[in-house]
């Protein structure tokens, strides 16, 4: 890293906290809104939080030149959704984001935060503000919080992207040899690109959307792949490396895979939920594996719009 990329990196650090803490010197006023019209709210707050998304992932695909590549299911514009991901890095919101800003939705991408940074001013303000279901990590605690929080979005139909990575953790060799252990203790199908998914969360949304303005599940499978002979697969840049690089390209590819499913089709019972969820994971492995060996070689790549 020479001093000019260090230094780049961190104003771009200093210029994004000082436009998240001007946001949130905005959002605190509009508290006043809440009594009135509580959808208009979280729709104004949502937009603020929108814009930071939009800086950085304008950083990510203009300045820092990410070249991402699309294939799956074409999704329509402003559609809600329960979205599920495989899990590799932080850098897989930009991914995720990728798909959000050509579908009008980056605004209302609502991620499962950790409780205690609704405390932190500049993302955690913004974020509570915005609606984000906020968890411990604990199911009997958080229980009845998020159930709070999706009656408040089933009530309001405000638009939403509800972000779950349901294997719990971030993907390591050591947390895959761990549950290719736990899939041969209980029957399941092993992988080696994916982590066993945690299924007590994924029904719980799904049993709480049904029949509500959220009709569809988005099953986003991303990857990575770096150039060099020595890269492993699927080894994200890490958000420093982002920030004080000149250019992604031509190092690093990009690849988003989406499959969209309708809510009413999934099974009914939570068992049937369940294997539905590890079965979805089986196949995203199994994905992942075409892509180690060839990449988008033979894929249906889509072409998307350009935004910048």
């Amino acid at each position: 890293m020479t001093p000019l990329q260090a230094l780049t990196g961190i104003l771009y650090s200093i210029g994004l906290f000082a436009l998240t803490g001007f946001l949130n010197a905005i959002q605190i006023p509009t508290l006043v809104i809440n009594p009135f019209s509580p959808a208009l709210l979280i729709r104004s707050n949502s937009i603020l939080i929108g814009t930071v998304w939009l800086v950085m992932q304008y950083v990510f695909e203009k300045r820092k030149q990410a070249q991402f590549t699309f294939s799956g299911d074409d999704l329509p514009s402003g559609e809600s959704a329960l979205v599920i991901s495989n899990h590799r890095s932080w850098t897989d919101f930009y991914m995720i984001h990728s798909v959000a800003l050509r579908r009008s939705m980056l605004p209302n991408c609502k991620y499962f935060v950790k409780d205690s940074i609704k405390w932190f001013p500049f993302f955690g303000w913004g974020m509570w503000f915005a609606g984000f279901p906020f968890v411990r990590r604990n199911w009997t605690q958080d229980q009845n919080k998020i159930n709070q929080t999706f009656a408040k979005f089933k009530e309001l139909k405000t638009p939403a992207w509800i972000i779950n990575y349901v294997e719990g953790s971030r993907f390591t060799p050591e947390k895959s040899l761990q549950c290719q252990a736990l899939c041969r203790e209980r029957g399941y199908t092993s992988t080696d690109h994916v982590l066993l998914p945690r299924t007590r969360g994924f029904i719980a949304c799904v049993n709480a959307f049904r029949q509500s303005h959220i009709n569809y599940i988005y099953d986003f499978t991303i990857a990575y792949r770096h150039l060099s002979k020595n890269a492993k697969f699927n080894e994200a840049p890490d958000i420093v490396h982002i920030h004080t690089t000149d250019s992604l390209a031509p190092d690093y590819q990009f690849h988003v895979n989406v499959k969209r499913y309708a809510i009413c089709d999934l099974p009914t019972d939570d068992d049937g939920i369940a294997k539905w969820l590890r079965e979805r994971y089986v196949e995203k492995d199994q994905f992942l594996a075409k892509l180690r060996d060839q990449w988008t070689d033979g894929l249906d790549i889509k072409v998307c719009q350009e935004i910048w």
